[in-house]
């Protein structure tokens, strides 16, 4: 078995060399233990004054076509998880299992924000996710999409979603069902980005990040600057 003070130990050993073990019912050995255990509380309690806290909610990242043209989605799950926030990057695929785990989570009492990001064929399936969760009554409290290539309609479950895309290549706009009330922005990045970049774009990677952390409840508090309105376009008719 490892120890797991094992320099604070080595350190303490060469500070008493030279001294007499005392007996360990004596009042020297007494004061030695608490004098140990006050050193090792400081050090452990600045550890995890380092690390950050657990916020709530989880954040499922998917990949689009053979796991190679979106590796901005694991660049941003890497972030959110330095920020404390739980994510899993998966390739698009793999949604429905995915989503009967969410189903499943959700029926045994786990109430914590579903969260959904994906770039290309990933981005697709976030609405695909959503639809089949909507069977549930479950909801999505937000989905951020990277160029999506086909995406379904918005189905009423999502109470919010922002929609980066490429017009002018294979990206497309999301459209909302007719009972949608959450929110819905398209933001054309047609003048600063192409469909094979867009996930990996650092301006981007923070807006989506800062709009988890809304979410979450945590870090950052105030809300994400708001796109140009020449970049907005509402859910298509």
């Amino acid at each position: 078995m490892s120890r797991v003070f094992s320099k604070k130990e080595s350190t303490m050993s060469i500070a008493l060399k030279g001294f007499k073990r005392p007996s360990w019912t004596s009042p020297a050995a007494v004061l030695l233990i608490l004098s140990s255990l006050f050193v090792v509380s400081l050090a452990s309690s600045g550890d995890a004054d380092a690390a950050p806290g657990r916020r709530p909610g989880h954040v499922y990242l998917y990949r689009g076509l053979m796991n190679v043209f979106s590796l901005g989605m694991d660049q941003i799950a890497y972030k959110l998880e330095a920020a404390g926030v739980a994510s899993s990057v998966s390739n698009h695929t793999l949604w429905s299992g995915q989503a009967d785990d969410m189903i499943a989570r959700y029926k045994a009492g786990n109430r914590e924000p579903i969260i959904l990001m994906g770039h290309s064929a990933g981005a697709d399936v976030t609405i695909s996710i959503a639809r089949k969760l909507a069977q549930y009554n479950i909801p999505v409290a937000l989905i951020v999409n990277f160029d999506p290539v086909a995406p379904d309609a918005v189905p009423n479950n999502v109470k919010q979603i922002v929609n980066y895309y490429v017009p002018a290549g294979w990206g497309r706009a999301v459209a909302a069902d007719p009972r949608f009330k959450g929110k819905l922005a398209n933001v054309n990045e047609n003048a600063t980005t192409n469909h094979f970049s867009i996930d990996k774009d650092d301006s981007l990677q923070r807006q989506a990040i800062a709009r988890v952390m809304a979410v979450t409840g945590g870090g950052i508090r105030r809300k994400p600057a708001a796109p140009k309105p020449a970049q907005v376009s509402a859910a298509p008719q």
